[in-house]
C-alpha cells in the first residue's frame, strides 16, 4: 500500500506543482501589469469629467453678464452670455478608458481565479495524516471530481485571459497615442498588430503541424477534446 501511495502521490504532486508554478508566474505578471494599467487609467480618467478651469471661466462670464454699463448716459444691463453646452467626454477618452478598465478588470479577475485554483489544488493534496489505504481511497474519490470539474482546464484558460487583457491595453494605447499625436499613433499600430499576429500564429501553428513546439496547456486540452469528438 505504501508503495502505491508513494507512486500515485508523486504523479499528482508533479502535475499539481507544474500547474502551481504556472499560476505563480501569472500572478506576478498580473500584479505588475495591473499596476501599469492603473497608472495609465489614473492619467486619463480626468478626461471623462469636466475641466475645473472651464467651470471657472463659465462662472466669470456669468459674473460679468450681471454687470451694467453706461450707454449714452443711460445705465443698461449687458447682454448675458449664452450658457455653455453640457459637458461631453471626447470619443477617444471613452474608447481608451473603456478598453483600459476592461483590461484591468480581466487582469485582476485572472489573479483572483489563479488564487482559487491554487487553493483547490492544495485541498486536493491535503491527506497526509491518514493511513495509506485511506489516502488511496481519498485520492480515487477526489481525482474524478478534479477531472469532471475541469480544474486543470480552468488553470489553462488563465494565460489566455491575460493575453486578452494585454491586447485590450495595447488597443487602448493605440487610440490614446493617436489622440495625442498622430505620428506616434501611426508608429504604435504596426507594433501592436505585429504582436497580435505573432501571438495568433503561435496558437494556430500546432494545429497545422503536430511537430510544432508552440504548444500550451489549453491548446493540448482542446486537441484532446477534438480527438474525442472526431
Amino acid at each position: 500500500w505504501q508503495t502505491m501511495v508513494k507512486t500515485v502521490r508523486e504523479v499528482d504532486m508533479q502535475k499539481v506543482a507544474d500547474t502551481k508554478e504556472d499560476i505563480d508566474t501569472l500572478l506576478v505578471f498580473s500584479g505588475l501589469f495591473s499596476a501599469v494599467v492603473t497608472t495609465f487609467v489614473v492619467a486619463t480618467y480626468p478626461s471623462l469629467q469636466p475641466d475645473n478651469s472651464d467651470e471657472i471661466v463659465f462662472l466669470l462670464r456669468q459674473s460679468v453678464a450681471q454687470n451694467y454699463t453706461f450707454n449714452n448716459g443711460v445705465l443698461r444691463p449687458m447682454v448675458p452670455f449664452p450658457p455653455d453646452p453640457p459637458f461631453e467626454a471626447p470619443v477617444w477618452a471613452l474608447r481608451v478608458n473603456g478598453l483600459w478598465f476592461a483590461s484591468l478588470i480581466i487582469s485582476l479577475s485572472t489573479a483572483s481565479f489563479g488564487m482559487l485554483v491554487k487553493q483547490w489544488l492544495i485541498e486536493y493534496l491535503a491527506m497526509e495524516w491518514i493511513s495509506p489505504q485511506e489516502q488511496l481511497r481519498a485520492r480515487q474519490y477526489r481525482h474524478p471530481g478534479l477531472e469532471d470539474w475541469k480544474v486543470f482546464e480552468i488553470a489553462a484558460v488563465l494565460p489566455l485571459l491575460l493575453h486578452i487583457s494585454l491586447g485590450l491595453f495595447f488597443l487602448g494605447l493605440c487610440f490614446y497615442n493617436s489622440a495625442e499625436n498622430e505620428i506616434v499613433g501611426r508608429s504604435t499600430f504596426p507594433l501592436v498588430a505585429g504582436w497580435a499576429f505573432f501571438a495568433l500564429l503561435t496558437m494556430v501553428a500546432p494545429l497545422v503541424t503536430p511537430r510544432c513546439p508552440y504548444k500550451v496547456t489549453l491548446l493540448k486540452a482542446a486537441l484532446r477534446v477534438g480527438r474525442r469528438h472526431v
